[in-house]
């Protein structure tokens, strides 16, 4: 570890500067790096279990975007189940909001501007998460026939719900393909600076251009459903992997192992 001490902002490394190894103090109180990487590896253990509950466990066993009356009826039938994913929704966006935070504390003293950069592009997906959530409360009140949805029949109703579910989709998959880019930039950062192992920083890169691919699909196949099943198995294990080594590798780096 060196022993740099950083009483300003960390500047970019150059060609020239060997790669920080160490603990760097930081200024005035702030969180030391090691402590934001045991607080971001304790955030996305949390995270990455709400994910996998609220969009695994819940809503792709709920929804069928070809079915709108199938759908409904699976939420009106486990209303409480569906409100509990939008929860841990809520939470894995707050979560995301203070991960950004984190990993720039950790990721600072080995440039600052590729750990804003990763920061801005985690935050702005974080708002297309957020922004995406408004659609599943949209399709809750559909469903439970409240208020003003009362007043349009039912088929109607289940159309519009699952347009909304499916405006669900489309928002998270923009959001994704910023998310796919925060990873790249995590990957550089790891990869240049030295501080985990080649294959933890190759993790990240892999899981982010999978993550722009899906996206990229989505958005020029006219029938990227008869291709889903195919763009899932490919994200969907880089994406836990992904999750999980830099969740392992902040919870050690925080406990200093």
């Amino acid at each position: 570890m060196p022993t740099q001490t950083l009483t300003s902002a960390a500047t970019e490394p150059t060609a020239t500067e060997p790669a920080v190894v160490g603990e760097p103090v930081p200024p005035g109180n702030e969180i030391s790096p090691r402590r934001a990487a045991l607080l971001a590896g304790i955030a996305y253990a949390v995270l990455f279990a709400l994910a996998l509950f609220a969009n695994f466990a819940v809503r792709e066993q709920m929804v069928d975007l070809d079915d709108a009356a199938a759908t409904v009826d699976n939420i009106t039938g486990s209303p409480t189940l569906f409100r509990l994913a939008m929860l841990a929704f809520l939470v894995v966006f707050v979560l995301d909001v203070a991960i950004a935070w984190l990993l720039h504390l950790v990721f600072r003293p080995y440039g600052e501007r590729r750990s804003l950069l990763s920061a801005w592009f985690r935050l702005t997906y974080t708002v297309f998460l957020g922004v995406a959530l408004v659609f599943l409360f949209a399709a809750l009140r559909l469903v439970e026939v409240d208020g003003f949805s009362a007043a349009i029949d039912q088929e109607s109703r289940d159309a519009l719900a699952l347009l909304a579910l499916d405006a669900f989709n489309a928002t998270w998959m923009v959001g994704l393909a910023l998310f796919g880019l925060h990873l790249v930039v995590v990957a550089r950062i790891l990869w240049s600076s030295r501080i985990a192992p080649r294959w933890v920083a190759a993790a990240p890169a892999i899981a982010g251009a999978v993550y722009l691919i899906d996206s990229v699909g989505y958005t020029v196949l006219n029938d990227y459903a008869a291709y889903e099943n195919v763009f899932a198995a490919i994200v969907v294990l880089p994406a836990i992997v992904t999750e999980g080594t830099l969740t392992v590798w902040l919870l050690r780096r925080g406990l200093g192992r």
